[in-house]
């Protein structure tokens, strides 16, 4: 293609010390506004170039968008994922998407993000010097992930931050501020885009591809579950945001002009870029069959307000399809300038025309990359990201490791360096990587293993006669049994099909069991997946003492495995972010159905779980009492403030992650539609030291109090407000407070989370 030699001819003329060096031009002059020198700079260019900046937003290596050289504008690589560390890259692995949404801890997921955000400055640094361009190399990251997850099978789950609209949009906030920095500074570290938008997840490829899905759902739905955490993220200042594969009641995404206009420029004030994710403009005509042309797709798209087009190679690139319709009369110069101003305006506050010594993040250098602090700031996240779902006669932690002689590590995922990753991560370095058998093994005097699966956890090669046989002429004290998935399993464009542990390994659990039956070997089970399994018959066995989900943990999950669970144990264990079935019949629906109040996540289902939404144990107690209010009897509009007080009863220094739960009891129940329960408050409390006491406050916000009402928006109307501590099932703390007065309008969009 034609701007790709241009690419060619400016690398040689940078290296060549060629280059036109013109500073004159105003959008190079520091001392003016950001808009004035945007509107210079998008002045200087013609319509085709406009286009050529649109459309190569990354997807293969090349698609960059080109250089303009009578401008002396150098290209820019746009594709870069920056969901838990630089994927893709030699970095820091940290811990998967939803292991930060276990640790419900909000400075810790800002801290990842703001590592991540460094470790790819220190890339581009580097690329840039050596005048290297393509995928991965530059500073807008397609990250975060927060769709909803919905149902267990989808296989993107583990990209998100949970089930809970409030949850994940808090998470949104704190990620992108971590990307890009203090909103006072004169540049982004990085820029985020938040994806993807919206009402997507699942499925991925069972029982349909994603590239032609349909969602329907209703307005409430729409608004009160898949829209809250975008509104969030942009309320966090986020610069892009990327539009779907999928429809929305018949529309797609990146050419729903009600979705991309009305709802997040104009409902939501985004000033930002949207870029359509990797293929979804071909898509448009092709899968979903909204048009007639590849041309409509392209002008589909720009109208209702895609910015920037990411696509898998140059026939797929749509965008350029608009130099013809331009040349033809179809779309004028007036939107593309509009279109193109965004992606300007993120270049430039990441410091592209500014004298690079200006700019003290291009002083990043690769030191950065599997740092003290960053490896630390890994295993201290995924330490806190585990989730200790049982704890049989205290198993754990194992303080005298004597009365274990003879251990068996056991199953798949015991030393399975790549898979414990999961998806969508920075390279795996075996140098970095710890894994349950190579971290616990030298703890114990005597230790064996046995993969058991030949092929990892697919498990298809099982040899049951061989490992049978292994467990009845040996005798083992403990077994450490690890048992999950992996992006082998459950990935992008890769949906499960069942709940069921993958293949033999459910036949693996069960020869366990019946083999050692009546035998004094205690079991530990690892579960290490981005969702959750069928593990009812672990739960119920008395032969397995202890389960911890791990998660996808990635480089330092042995590591921090050992200082949980190896002599007195650190107490730093996080919560499900989502709903655990027991079964996936117990769901309302298949992964087509949108429907939420029909039962999906604990905020509609009525269903008991295996495990709760927010469960998990501790090594230590806690103890809540003294539950206040401000006032008790409110009007809409009004705040309200409120105050507890937690002890650690337990003789262990230990975190606390408070949940505070909202249910809203309608005295007009034909108003609208509520959810059963709401999580409007969470906090991890660090080191708490036995029997300190620890006062406990917030503030509820009104969007919090709202509900959704057909046609009006979202309005706080007399109700009585009931708050759960702790639980929303069994909760340690009850109250109640009433609203009586008029209706108090909140706004036709609400994040729910603020920071």
């Amino acid at each position: 293609m034609k701007w790709f030699v241009l690419l060619l001819l400016y690398t040689c003329l940078i290296k060549q010390g060629q280059s036109k060096n013109d500073q004159n031009f105003p959008f190079r002059n520091i001392s003016l506004d950001w808009s004035v020198r945007v509107d210079d700079l998008v002045s200087r260019l013609t319509p085709h170039e406009i286009i050529d900046q649109m459309a190569y937003g990354g997807g293969w290596n090349e698609g960059v968008t080109p250089p303009i050289t009578r401008l002396n504008i150098k290209p820019y690589s746009w594709g870069t994922e920056c969901l838990r560390g630089d994927v893709s890259e030699n970095s820091t692995g940290f811990p998967q998407a939803i292991n930060l949404a276990s640790t419900w801890n909000k400075q810790l997921v800002k801290a990842v993000a703001n590592a991540t955000a460094y470790e790819v400055h220190a890339h581009y640094n580097r690329y840039q010097q050596e005048g290297l361009y393509g995928v991965h190399r530059g500073l807008s990251c397609f990250s975060p992930v927060i769709n909803i997850m919905r149902h267990p099978l989808w296989g993107r789950n583990q990209e998100t931050y949970g089930e809970c609209p409030y949850l994940s949009g808090m998470f949104a906030i704190h990620f992108v501020r971590g990307l890009q920095g203090p909103s006072s500074a004169r540049y982004l570290n990085t820029n985020a885009g938040c994806k993807h938008f919206d009402v997507h997840n699942g499925p991925e490829n069972i029982p349909e591809s994603r590239f032609s899905f349909d969602a329907h759902l209703s307005e409430f739905d729409w608004r009160s579950t898949f829209l809250p955490a975008f509104h969030a993220c942009v309320n966090a200042g986020s610069y892009g945001i990327m539009c779907s594969y999928n429809s929305i009641n018949g529309i797609p995404s990146c050419a729903n002009n009600r979705l991309l206009t009305d709802i997040l420029r104009t409902g939501m004030n985004f000033t930002g870029y949207v870029i359509a994710d990797d293929d979804a403009l071909i898509s448009i005509h092709t899968s979903h069959h909204y048009v007639d042309t590849n041309e409509e797709a392209a002008i589909v798209a720009l109208q209702a307000g895609v910015n920037l087009e990411l696509s898998d190679s140059p026939d797929a690139t749509m965008f350029e399809l608009l130099h013809q319709a331009y040349d033809e009369g179809k779309i004028d110069a007036k939107i593309l300038i509009e279109r193109v101003k965004p992606l300007m305006y993120t270049r430039m506050r990441l410091g592209e025309f500014d004298p690079i010594e200006m700019n003290d993040y291009n002083k990043i250098s690769m030191d950065v990359i599997q740092s003290d602090l960053h490896r630390n700031l890994a295993r201290q996240t995924t330490l806190q990201s585990f989730v200790l779902l049982k704890n049989q006669e205290d198993l754990l932690p194992i303080r005298n490791r004597k009365q274990f002689p003879n251990v068996l590590f056991l199953g798949p995922m015991s030393n399975n360096p790549v898979q414990q990753y999961g998806d969508y991560s920075p390279i795996v370095n075996p140098y970095y990587v710890t894994t349950p058998l190579s971290s616990l093994q030298d703890s114990f005097s005597n230790t064996s293993y046995n993969e058991a699966c030949l092929d990892g956890p697919r498990c298809l090669q099982y040899n049951q006669t061989d490992t049978i046989n292994y467990l009845k002429d040996n005798y083992f004290d403990l077994i450490i049994l690890s048992l999950g998935t992996g992006q082998d399993i459950e990935s992008e464009g890769n949906d499960r099909a069942t709940m069921n542990l993958p293949n033999n390994q459910s036949q693996l659990l069960e020869d366990i069991l019946k083999t050692l039956e009546g035998r004094k070997t205690k079991i530990l089970l690892f579960i290490i997946s981005g969702t959750p399994l069928d593990i009812q018959l672990a739960q119920e066995s008395n032969q397995i003492q202890a389960i911890v989900h791990l998660g996808f943990g990635a480089q330092e999950l042995g590591e921090a495995l050992r200082l949980v669970i190896i002599g007195d144990g650190i107490s730093k264990f996080g919560r499900l972010p989502y709903t655990w079935p027991k079964k996936l019949s117990d769901l309302p629906g298949d992964i087509t159905q949108y429907d939420m109040t029909s039962g999906f996540t604990y905020r509609y289902s009525n269903v008991e779980p295996l495990y709760r939404f927010g469960y998990g144990l501790s090594y230590s107690s806690f103890f809540y009492y003294d539950l206040s209010f401000n006032a008790t009897n409110i009007k809409p509009g009004d705040g309200l403030k409120i105050y507890f007080t937690i002890k650690n009863t337990g003789d262990r220094i230990s975190d606390e992650i408070v949940q505070i739960y909202l249910s809203i009891h309608l005295k007009n129940t034909s108003l609208a539609n509520v959810s059963r329960a709401q999580l409007v408050d969470f906090e991890r409390l660090s080191d708490i030291n036995p029997s300190e006491i620890i006062l406990y406050q917030t503030i509820i916000s009104r969007e919090q109090m709202a509900v959704y009402i057909d046609g009006k928006g979202f309005l706080i109307v007399p109700a009585t407000l009931e708050f759960k501590i702790g639980d929303f099932i069994q909760p340690y703390l009850s109250g109640n407070v009433t609203i009586d007065g008029e209706f108090y309008y909140v706004g036709q969009y609400i994040s729910y989370a603020s920071a």
